[in-house]
């Protein structure tokens, strides 16, 4: 017991150095050290006792000082993980209680006999708070979020282990009311072993912030050598007790065991994977990250934003290799058009670069997704390596940026303006940046896909626009073309047949240049600050119908009524639509009726068949679809247009229609500002 009581004080008091001069100066901070100094005392003073330097009474008297200490650090962190939490103060209420009292029983010896059976002295207090020590690590880790359990499971193991081990130690003494002497000399085992626990636990927890900045190398073969060491010991202790109670192959279990352990220890010690997850392990718990990775993302944010170019290949690959300290680079990325990897990006970087098929040699190692980068000059390690480093002999690093498990690009970076090696901790933040920045390169593609797929169906709708307009100026011209026949001998008619025949060929020029994408005048635009007079637009629309034999009921008010038309071209075209349905729609001999309304806020323009009429479903559903057209030789396009048109000018179009009867198409424009002034309110 002398040197595991001399080796947990040394222990702890190594701890609490580390907290003093490396944590973080916060109340928890001190709250542990405390607990850790208590704990220290305890196993000194007891080491002072076995050599008759101090009474046993002194280490007994510690010890529920030290159980109290670490029951306040748990209450200490849950009130720092959740301070409005009322549970912490009423358990710390019961703590304190618990402790003064097995404290009281402990110095003053108290007994007050056997009450039901249970002798009430210091071991049923001790046992009591054993128990609660219990309660308040499963209520810790019970309330905490996944981050806070991340940062004190630790902890709440090693607290766990010490408080069980103090009810297997108290239980028979409170039963014999004699201590079980072996119990005794393994309990500061207990301690040193949940020791690197509570290291660990102090350099998560953000209030505590420990520090350790030893060297690695020294930590792993110190770690190395305590690991087997204990192993060891332990391997001599059940040898021991196999020898001793094992019967009459006693030796024969013992020598066994013993060459058993040896050999795990050697391949153990022999495996690179081994050494390589323990070197992992105590980098990523006993240290300090060598990056701050607020500080690393805000600077690739940085990065990312600070080109203002819109190549963002170039963009993705100059910020990878800042963030590496790289000069340069070349970038691939996958096209499908291509079917294989495509030079998009190369910045610094020496000689021309190649496509690379999809299914090259030397893409191969990138199917390990756990591969986060290729250093082109280390030794061979993967396959495919000899191939990069032959492609690019004074290249570095060979990044794959994958996307859902799928290689979307791979970047080549030269060498780093300073050489260093590269540890667990960079090949976390390549895989981090490599993941964004493919993120970034794919929605950076989809965008540009997705503005070539609408500027392909603004193009779409524009034909499918003008090819409805040539329907409409053919149907005009079919239309002449048999009223020639009727009424070819007037004079009237073949100056109105040439109007309308060089308006048809206007109309197809201008079609052209809008397919074309030009800007086209337009030739109504010519309007006065009152704006356009539907009456007169209505009438000479009618007037130009009847010359070619079509029927037209007009009813307009005697005032002008002035309305916002910005496109008269469109407008026209709209009219031209709406009516040439409506002369489809009517039986032989029937005129189609035009009725204009002026409101205050706007002019309406009711044109009215008396056709089939359309069903409610068919107007809700079908009218308006563009694509979609009842009649054989349609495109389905037309009413479609014409809402697109009339919304544009700020208006809309109203359609009512009963089934035998008849359909009424409502245009509706806004008014002009001198209309809307001219109207009295």
């Amino acid at each position: 017991a002398f040197y595991t009581h001399a080796a947990a004080a040394l222990g702890y008091a190594v701890f609490v150095g580390l907290l003093a001069f490396r944590g973080a100066r916060s109340w928890l901070t001190a709250l542990l050290a405390v607990a850790a100094t208590v704990t220290a005392l305890w196993s000194l003073t007891w080491t002072l006792a076995d050599l008759d330097l101090l009474p046993m009474a002194v280490p007994m008297a510690l010890a529920p000082l030290r159980d109290g200490s670490w029951l306040a650090v748990v209450l200490g962190i849950f009130r720092a993980a959740d301070e409005q939490n009322a549970l912490w103060r009423r358990l710390a209420v019961l703590t304190a209680v618990a402790v003064a009292v097995d404290i009281a029983f402990g110095a003053f010896h108290l007994n007050f006999g056997t009450i039901g059976g249970i002798q009430l002295d210091s071991e049923i207090t001790r046992i009591v708070v054993s128990i609660l020590g219990l309660v308040l690590v499963e209520n810790l880790l019970r309330n905490m979020s996944i981050d806070q359990f991340w940062s004190t499971k630790l902890l709440g193991i090693g607290l766990t282990a010490i408080f069980v081990f103090n009810l297997v130690l108290r239980i028979p003494q409170f039963l014999t009311h004699m201590p079980d002497q072996d119990l005794v000399a393994a309990q500061p085992l207990i301690f040193i072993l949940v020791l690197p626990l509570f290291v660990v636990t102090a350099v998560r927890t953000p209030l505590l912030r420990l520090g350790v900045h030893s060297s690695r190398k020294i930590v792993f073969h110190t770690a190395a050598l305590v690991s087997a060491g204990v192993l060891l010991q332990g391997t001599a202790i059940a040898a021991y007790y196999i020898r001793n109670y094992g019967g009459s192959s006693a030796t024969i279990l013992s020598v066994l065991l013993i060459f058993v352990m040896l050999v795990g220890l050697a391949v153990a010690v022999s495996s690179a994977s081994f050494r390589s997850y323990a070197v992992r392990f105590i980098n990523e718990n006993f240290f300090s990250y060598k990056y701050d990775y607020r500080v690393e993302w805000q600077k690739f944010i940085q990065s990312l934003s600070a080109w203002e170019d819109g190549d963002v290949p170039l963009r993705v690959l100059r910020t990878l290799s800042e963030l590496l300290d790289s000069n340069g680079g070349g970038l691939w990325s996958f096209r499908e058009s291509w079917n294989q990897f495509m030079p998009v990006a190369k910045w610094s970087f020496p000689g021309e670069l190649a496509p690379i098929a999809r299914d090259a040699e030397y893409l191969k190692c990138f199917e390990n997704e756990d591969l986060t980068y290729l250093e082109l000059q280390a030794a061979e390690s993967e396959p495919g390596q000899a191939l990069w480093h032959e492609m690019f002999p004074a290249a570095w690093l060979a990044v794959p940026l994958r996307y859902r498990s799928s290689l979307v690009g791979v970047a080549v970076l030269n060498r780093p303006r300073v050489i260093r090696p590269l540890d667990w901790e960079d090949r976390n933040l390549i895989g981090l940046v490599a993941m964004q920045l493919s993120a970034y390169l794919v929605q950076e593609e989809t965008a540009q896909a997705l503005a070539d797929a609408r500027q392909l169906e603004e193009f779409n709708k524009r034909v499918a626009f003008i090819l409805h307009d040539i329907k409409n100026t053919i149907g005009q011209l079919s239309l002449i073309a048999r009223n020639a026949e009727r009424f070819g001998h007037r004079e009237e008619f073949r100056k109105d047949m040439v109007l309308t025949i060089q308006h048809s060929v206007d109309q197809l020029q201008e079609l052209l240049a809008r397919l074309r994408g030009e800007p086209v005048a337009d030739a109504g635009a010519q309007v006065s600050a009152q704006g356009t007079d539907i009456c007169n637009l209505i009438a000479d629309f009618a007037l130009h119908k009847r010359s070619i034999g079509l029927d037209i009921e007009l009813d307009l008010p005697d005032a002008q009524a002035f309305a916002r038309v910005p496109d008269h071209a469109a407008f026209l075209s709209v009219l031209e639509h709406v009516f040439a349905n409506a002369v489809e729609a009517s039986p032989s001999g029937t005129p189609v009726s035009f009725r204009l309304t002026r409101m205050a806020d706007h002019v309406r323009i009711d044109i009215a068949d008396k056709g089939a009429g359309m069903t409610p479903q068919f107007i809700a559903q079908e009218l308006f679809r563009p694509l979609r057209s009842t009649k054989g030789k349609g495109l389905g396009i037309g009413a479609y247009q014409a809402r697109e048109t009339m919304r544009r000018f700020g208006g809309d179009i109203e359609v009512s229609s009963v089934v035998g009867q008849g359909t009424t198409v409502s245009l509706v424009l806004p008014v002009s500002k001198f209309e809307e002034q001219r109207i009295p309110a």
